[in-house]
């Protein structure tokens, strides 16, 4: 250790445990003054504010306008879990599918009295009437679009089963639980002890009777960015079967969704591929290049060689590009109807990753990357052309040629002198977003043990805890510009009829006017800055490049859905 090494810094301010729905503009919060002044770089620029004073919230504004009619969210992930009481109500158990363990659809039904190991699975046909002629001509060459027409018509005479059996997704659904929560979390408040959770609009505006906390000691009362909507989820796998995410795809226009979130990438094989941007392929000549010249040439001789076995290889005579190519047209098409949110990318590339990647202005496609409360670009996530806005989420540390954030509260901080690379450093956000967890040992907070491993967890007191953790990333980002697409949705619904809805292109329109690129994090004070990460002098480019539209801000973007 040298004497230039630095210690650790105290520990991070406290903060409002729902700061990024004040961040969002979904509830109003009053943090202090503005400095007049922004903080140097390597400076916090957050208030140390746990407690603001909330003075009000976009919900209340809708259900002033008319008659509350949930939005319905699409989640394509790895599943929520059935018994987290903060989804209790917002779920959609009638309409979720598992597309995991049944190409045709699978979901779970409830264990009676009567039920036995020799029950027998139930038929249920879960694409009967799918019709894909509204979405128009989407692109496809006609020997396509006899393959699109084929693989529909097999749906929609499919039948997939219902079992009653413990719920798989109680035990392997953490990621999709956290962006269920941040999308539609709600408090689970009770009316008597014992009782099922009341759905917000009744702890909201119900006729004022005596709410109660659950009797599970270690629930909050918890908000996502859109409590009144529900959620719909579409469970997949991180397999490489493209079939699965055609049904996604096509399931979630079949029930009508009002909005599709996609909190992850799609493993297609040619379009997920990252590209060399030019500006790491710059002065490959130059001495301090010569490592990165000689990786791409490593990687130009390794796509010369031989053909390697590929047990997954089509067929010959068949295009294994032509199922995945469909998909992206069906994709695009979809988004022109229904807005498809997704996550931007957690590599910290200037390119997004697939399908995000898609995003364009003719499309309903909403790309999402993430920022930190210090006003930064978090520090994994992707950016560059088609990024369409940003949201708030937690950081993550780098080091490279181009800036130094580092978590100098990390006991490994102090064992390294940083300052020998005279490196730009950004301060490093300790901020995180707080939700929904898979209840129970096999969630990202493991809880306590043992009483962590008592299953089934619906019926576990709370003594295991294990409810909440902190998460972030482009999935939770995403996951809240989703909860934003279903208030902008609720909010026409509530001036127009139930089955009314936005465009997909519409709601991106909207989401992108109310957002700016001036905007603070609150409680952070900094507005979004621009960092170096990938080239040199990379924070002259235009501030769109990081942060696409901007930061957005549900007020106004449900004020302009009311005035349609």
């Amino acid at each position: 250790m040298t004497d230039q090494t630095q210690m650790p810094e105290p520990a991070p301010i406290n903060y409002y445990y729902l700061w990024h729905l004040t961040a969002l503009g979904v509830v109003d919060a009053e943090y202090g003054s503005v400095p007049a002044a922004p903080p140097a770089l390597d400076a916090s620029a957050a208030r140390a504010l746990p407690d603001p004073l909330i003075t009000g919230t976009v919900w209340d504004a809708i259900a002033s306008a008319g008659p509350l009619r949930p939005a319905r969210v699409a989640l394509i992930d790895v599943g929520v879990s059935p018994d987290h009481p903060n989804l209790a109500t917002r779920l959609d158990r009638e309409a979720s599918i598992d597309l995991t363990t049944h190409r045709f659809g699978a979901r779970v039904l409830e264990i009676l009295d009567t039920t036995t190991s020799f029950d027998g699975e139930e038929r249920h046909a879960f694409f009967a009437g799918l019709d894909i002629a509204p979405l128009g001509n989407i692109g496809l060459s006609n020997d396509d679009r006899d393959y699109l027409s084929d693989l529909v018509a097999e749906y929609a005479a499919s039948e997939g089963v219902l079992r009653r059996l413990y719920n798989p997704e109680s035990l392997f659904a953490s990621h999709g639980t956290c962006c269920a929560g941040l999308i539609v979390g709600e408090p689970a408040v009770v009316a008597e002890e014992g009782t099922p959770s009341l759905p917000p609009e009744g702890a909201f505006y119900g006729n004022g009777d005596e709410l109660r906390t659950s009797g599970n000691r270690n629930v909050i009362p918890y908000f996502g960015v859109d409590p009144f909507s529900k959620l719909i989820s579409i469970r997949t796998s991180f397999e490489d079967d493209v079939r699965q995410f055609i049904a996604a795809f096509l399931y979630a226009y079949h029930q009508k969704a009002d909005v599709i979130v996609m909190p992850r990438g799609l493993p297609d094989p040619k379009r997920s591929i990252v590209d060399p941007k030019n500006e790491l392929k710059a002065d490959l000549e130059i001495w301090k290049n010569q490592d990165v010249a000689n990786l791409f040439t490593r990687i130009a001789v390794a796509d010369q060689g031989g053909p390697e076995l590929e047990p997954k290889a089509a067929q010959k005579g068949s295009n294994p590009d032509r199922p995945w190519h469909i998909l992206k047209q069906l994709i695009l098409a979809i988004s022109r109807h229904i807005p498809i949110v997704c996550a931007a990318g957690n590599s910290g590339e200037s390119q997004l990753i697939y399908p995000a990647s898609l995003a364009a202005d003719d499309n309903g496609i909403i790309a999402v990357g993430a920022v930190t409360v210090e006003g930064f670009r978090s520090g994994y996530s992707n950016y560059g052309e088609g990024l369409t806005v940003v949201s708030p989420s937690d950081d993550g540390e780098i080091f490279n040629r181009h800036q130094l954030r580092l978590d100098r509260l990390s006991p490994f901080a102090a064992q390294h002198d940083y300052s020998a690379f005279r490196t730009r450093e950004y301060y490093y956000s300790h901020f995180s977003l707080l939700t929904t967890d898979l209840p129970g040992i096999f969630g990202y907070n493991l809880g306590s043990d043992p009483w962590s491993a008592i299953v089934p967890f619906g019926t576990n007191p709370g003594i295991g805890g294990g409810y909440y953790t902190p998460f972030g990333g482009t999935s939770g980002a995403s996951a809240q510009v989703g909860g934003l697409c279903a208030l902008i949705q609720r909010a026409y619904k509530s001036r127009h009829n139930p089955g009314d809805r936005l465009s997909g292109p519409h709601v991106k329109s909207i989401l992108k006017a109310a957002s700016r690129l001036d905007a603070i994090v609150a409680p952070g004070t900094r507005k979004l800055t621009a960092d170096c990460m990938n080239a040199e002098s990379e924070d002259a480019l235009d501030a769109a490049y990081f942060f696409g539209s901007g930061l957005p801000n549900a007020r106004a973007a449900v004020q302009a859905a009311l005035a349609i």
